[in-house]
């Protein structure tokens, strides 16, 4: 196993601070961010914190990316009125989440143990997904049934008022849309 960094031995406290510091100095300030470190008492070079401020950005700017994807499939979902596939969306985007941090944890410069707490709550969030996923079929599935009853009950009605089949045909296929 290879060697703990200068960066993850710090105490939690310590290092969340530091990384809130190097988000605010948009990961630069390297220098001073070392001064801040050596007032506290911990020897961490210069090297060490751009390591880790690379590595913290690199994780930073793919979350971002993963909020505007998001945000961007939810208004594209939105205006299609189809709220089903962005909740789909999501839970693919959550999966892709949940195994970059079961990686990274892996990876990670902490406490074998601590790692072993932090892979299982992530499973059992996996879990919590694919149960999301199961009831968002199910769900999908009933308002289907629905819009076919629905559509159904518009033919009737719309036969014995005198609509043409055209215009039944065309009822129906908007109704069945919604949900197909």
């Amino acid at each position: 196993m290879p060697a703990r960094s200068a960066v993850g031995q710090l105490p939690d406290e310590i290092r969340d601070e530091l990384n809130r510091r190097l988000v605010e100095n948009r990961f630069g300030s390297y220098a001073i961010l070392a001064d801040w470190l050596r007032g506290l008492g911990y020897q961490i070079s210069k090297s060490a914190l751009h390591r880790h401020g690379s590595a913290l950005e690199a994780d930073f700017d793919q979350a971002l990316a993963d909020v505007r994807r998001t945000r961007a499939l939810a208004k594209a979902c939105k205006d299609d009125g189809d709220e089903g596939d962005v909740l789909s969306a999501t839970s693919s985007i959550l999966q892709e989440q949940l195994l970059r941090i079961s990686i990274a944890l892996r990876q990670a410069d902490t406490d074998p143990q601590e790692a072993a707490r932090s892979i299982s709550v992530v499973a059992r969030a996996h879990a919590d997904v694919g149960r999301m996923q199961v009831t968002l079929q199910k769900w999908q599935e009933s308002m289907r049934e629905k819009a076919a009853v629905a559509a159904d009950a518009v033919e009737k009605v719309a036969r014995h008022g005198g609509l043409t089949a055209d215009s039944v045909d065309l009822i129906r296929r908007e109704i069945l849309g919604i949900t197909s």
